[in-house]
């Protein structure tokens, strides 16, 4: 089957939930035989070096367009007041990439083409002219749920006001694009239920993030040493991380600190505003940036907590961190989407308090500490192994196949 993966960021090199997503599902359906062609936006956030791309065109054809998705408050106060279309998708709508996307269209013939999230699916008109292919979304979240979260939990009256429009605008852009597609490839099943909810009547199959064991140790039995320190690794431009961040420094790492004055927390992650640096700024707090390899970084330190409170989808970041055996804690909506077991092979922890107590139960109890992490290491290897991923959707493409 040859398929098109259409990108709204580079997928290489993987930094951080989205490309590892992205990249890995493609390398995998690569490896079944299916022939897959890249067409990606670069943006200035997510751009894609001259080295990178030759890198990337050594795994799969690749091409690229620029767009500038920079958010422009008067552009988003005109749209506010004029249009009923959520100007965060709207960014992504440009004649360049449409384009790209005919030229391409017209030069290959593709059985199949694969939209990489929802701010995608504006080009499904001129999929439909000029390709016979089968159009499937995948779905990286549930996007109106993020900003309905955000809204509930923002203080800020004229933030939450703004974001509650934003969320009944992408839930009506959402509607419609589960009725202009072919198939539904969500990545948790928290998601299809709410797909369902919405309407969606087409094929579904639940395809989540998966990593490769052999590439990421998860086969090995944990055996590292205990490290008394906790990291944080995320993309620091995306605001659900930017809240449980924030929330996680100012309500549970002061008492930690209080308790563990020896304690540090390590900070990671791509794009950080320089007024988000200095609100993360305190004692016990390391904050690195963006760093080149994540794998090395997880396994420098001891507990990963990853709070959050308005996410949608699934963390892949959590799910790497687990394939290393290192524990996890996390919030409900953390968890979200991930048949995990909270005491298991995860710990989630909905307030503050037990946030404390369980960091504090890992740091001092060893025992306890390698049996999260290695029962955390062999559920990712049972459920998010990618070969195991790519062969179910390649069933379920196959099954669809015109």
């Amino acid at each position: 089957m040859k398929i098109l993966q259409l990108c709204n960021k580079p997928p290489y090199p993987p930094r951080d939930g989205g490309s590892i997503a992205m990249l890995n599902l493609a390398k995998s359906l690569k490896r079944l035989g299916h022939e897959i062609t890249v067409l990606t936006m670069c943006t200035p956030k997510h751009q894609l070096s001259v080295e990178d791309k030759l890198e990337y065109t050594k795994l799969m054809p690749v091409h690229t367009v620029y767009v500038d998705t920079t958010l422009r408050q008067s552009a988003m106060f005109k749209n506010l007041l004029f249009s009923r279309e959520p100007y965060i998708a709207l960014r992504f709508i440009t004649d360049d990439f449409k384009e790209a996307l005919i030229e391409l269209l017209q030069t290959e013939t593709f059985d199949l083409v694969q939209l990489e999230g929802l701010y995608l699916t504006p080009y499904i008109p001129v999929i439909r002219k000029y390709s016979a292919a089968l159009i499937a979304l995948r779905a990286h979240n549930v996007e109106h749920e993020i900003w309905q979260r955000l809204s509930e939990t923002e203080k800020n009256i004229r933030r939450k006001w703004y974001f509650s429009i934003l969320a009944h605008r992408i839930r009506r852009f959402e509607s419609k694009a589960l009725r202009n597609i072919d198939l539904l490839v969500p990545i948790t099943g928290h998601d299809l239920e709410n797909f369902n909810k919405m309407g969606n009547q087409k094929p579904a199959h639940v395809c989540p993030a998966g990593i490769d064991p052999e590439s990421t140790g998860a086969t090995v039995k944990a055996t590292h040493t205990i490290h008394l320190s906790l990291f944080f690794l995320g993309s620091l431009d995306w605001i659900p991380n930017q809240e449980g961040l924030l929330w996680f420094t100012k309500h549970v790492f002061p008492e930690l600190l209080a308790r563990n004055p020896e304690l540090k927390f390590h900070i990671a992650g791509r794009n950080a505003s320089g007024r988000l640096i200095k609100r993360l700024q305190g004692p016990g707090i390391v904050f690195h940036g963006q760093i080149t390899h994540a794998k090395e970084f997880m396994q420098s330190y001891g507990i990963m907590v990853a709070p959050s409170f308005s996410g949608s989808g699934m963390r892949v970041k959590t799910i790497e961190a687990m394939a290393i055996g290192k524990p996890v804690i996390t919030t409900p909506v953390g968890a979200e989407g991930m048949a995990v077991e909270n005491g298991e092979n995860i710990i989630i922890a909905p307030l503050a308090a037990e946030f404390i107590e369980q960091v504090e139960k890992l740091l001092n109890y060893p025992d306890f500490y390698l049996k999260i992490g290695q029962h955390a290491r062999e559920f990712v290897v049972k459920h998010y192994d990618n070969s195991v991923l790519a062969v179910n959707l390649d069933s379920f493409y196959k099954l669809h196949q015109r």
